[in-house]
């Protein structure tokens, strides 16, 4: 009897996982930082038959070991002749200092931009259409997705609104400063509108909020595609956008961050819960109690996730996220066949943070 759709995953999660720990604990080829650890462990993690439920002898990846060194140190020496392969991004900083990351290029692709156009691919994402994007550039991974998710559609390269939310956080609630900055994007975002028949918006909840404010019916009507990123995307704000403001458009919204990379939505239905994919076998996704313990499908918790790359092996990093654990619907993709997150959101002692106006 052949095995089950879920187990075949299991196991190519499970491979992937055994050669990323092989690779990274190798004395002579991989990471200083995980061949530190190995030898605090105080047994050998290439001479164990590893399963999902093994990864917590290697303890947690955290965003302070992350810091605590240079970005080389994560990287297998192997790969430290081609270091021109590899493509860094820095997270937003929403909590704290920002980390680093690497991905080797078919990781990047394989992270960012296949799970894309993949999930694109299902919901009829517009093709061949004129973008705009509006969110950060460098040192946010974001603004160096953006160009090949636009190009993977053969679309050109977005035309684009940069803004920098760490300086928008230090800005103060209310003041006249926070105002004028967030006005400055809105008004550099509407001047491309006016003039280059845009038919694809890429931009975070906030904005786009905004930028629907702005908009004529006429120009709201030309749009045929939204994607979504950068903050939470509750399924009341997906609602209004979808039936009211862009009703025109193919709404689509995708999950993920700087460290991990995109999971994406494989739904359109207006009125839907959010559920959140991960692409291929590099990624596994969890929901834990307060303990740390993992929970099963269907309840909520906050959110834990490793990364099983050749580039950066990370172990049980949780997210600031809490959000509820569910199995791929009948029908997905073979490529979306692992566990993802419904309604990821920040929990409410966080919530003061979804009122930064941009980020």
């Amino acid at each position: 009897m052949p095995p089950s759709r879920n187990h075949a995953a299991g196991d190519a999660l499970t491979e992937r996982m055994r050669r990323a720990i092989n690779l990274h604990c190798d004395p002579a080829a991989g990471s200083a930082f995980w061949i530190d650890r190995a030898a605090r462990l105080g047994f050998d993690p290439r001479r164990r038959s590893y399963g999902l439920q093994d990864l917590h002898l290697l303890g947690e990846t955290t965003a302070e070991d992350l810091r605590g060194r240079p970005l080389r140190d994560f990287v297998p020496r192997r790969f430290h002749g081609r270091l021109d392969r590899f493509i860094v991004g820095q997270t937003g900083g929403a909590t704290g200092e920002g980390v680093w990351t690497a991905y080797r290029q078919d990781e990047f692709e394989e992270a960012f931009v296949f799970p894309f156009v993949e999930a694109a691919g299902v919901a009829g994402f517009p093709a061949k259409a004129t973008w705009l994007f509006v969110g950060p550039s460098g040192p946010h991974i974001i603004g160096k997705v953006v160009r090949c998710l636009a190009n993977a559609l053969g679309s050109a390269d977005p035309f684009s609104v940069d803004f920098d939310p760490r300086w928008a956080r230090k800005l103060p609630d209310g003041s006249f400063a926070r105002g004028r900055y967030v006005q400055h994007v809105i008004d550099q975002a509407m001047s491309v509108i006016e003039r280059q028949g845009v038919e694809v918006l890429f931009t975070t909840p906030a904005v786009l909020d905004r930028l629907a404010a702005a908009m004529t019916d006429v120009q709201r009507s030309r749009i045929a595609g939204v994607h979504y990123g950068g903050m939470e995307v509750t399924p009341e704000f997906l609602l209004r956008m979808q039936t009211e403001a862009f009703p025109s458009a193919v709404h689509l919204s995708g999950y993920g961050n700087t460290l991990f990379g995109c999971c994406l939505e494989l739904d359109t239905q207006a009125g839907r819960q959010l559920d959140y994919y991960p692409y291929g076998d590099r990624l596994h996704l969890e929901v834990v109690d307060e303990r740390g313990q993992a929970l099963p499908t269907g309840c909520s918790g906050r959110v834990r996730f490793s990364r099983f790359d050749e580039t950066m092996l990370i172990v049980r990093m949780l997210e600031r996220d809490e959000g509820i654990l569910v199995t791929p619907p009948a029908g997905a993709p073979e490529s979306f066949h692992l566990p993802g997150i419904r309604n990821p959101h920040m929990p409410p002692r966080d919530e003061k943070r979804l009122t930064l106006g941009l980020y």
